[in-house]
């Protein structure tokens, strides 16, 4: 999956998901946000987690192997495999520590 496309999708979740103190979402269709429509790629799913703070999110394309993450902390995005037909878990926390997982 195209990187500038996962980081996008985030940048769009996150501002979504920034207004309240501590928030969980999943963006799977159509969303609305700053006034205008936000949509991710088809059959892409985006969970976010965001305190007024910190956020953590995380993407997945259900027909592939790995789910994208990142978090306002670190400027680095990571990989972790994933079963194919899943869609990505929303993040349990704001400040998801990925150093478990792959960097890009």
């Amino acid at each position: 999956m195209n990187k500038t496309l996962i980081k996008i999708c985030f940048v769009a979740a996150l501002m979504m998901a920034a207004g309240s103190a501590y928030a969980s979402t999943s963006i799977t269709g159509t969303t609305v946000i700053g006034g205008g429509t936000f949509s991710p790629s088809n059959k892409v799913n985006i969970g976010v987690t965001s305190t007024s703070t910190n956020y953590s999110a995380q993407s997945k394309h259900s027909s592939g192997d790995r789910q994208m993450g990142t978090n306002n902390t670190d400027p680095k995005m990571y990989w972790s495999a994933a079963a194919i037909g899943a869609v990505a878990t929303t993040p349990a926390n704001a400040t998801v520590d990925y150093s478990g997982w792959t960097s890009l």
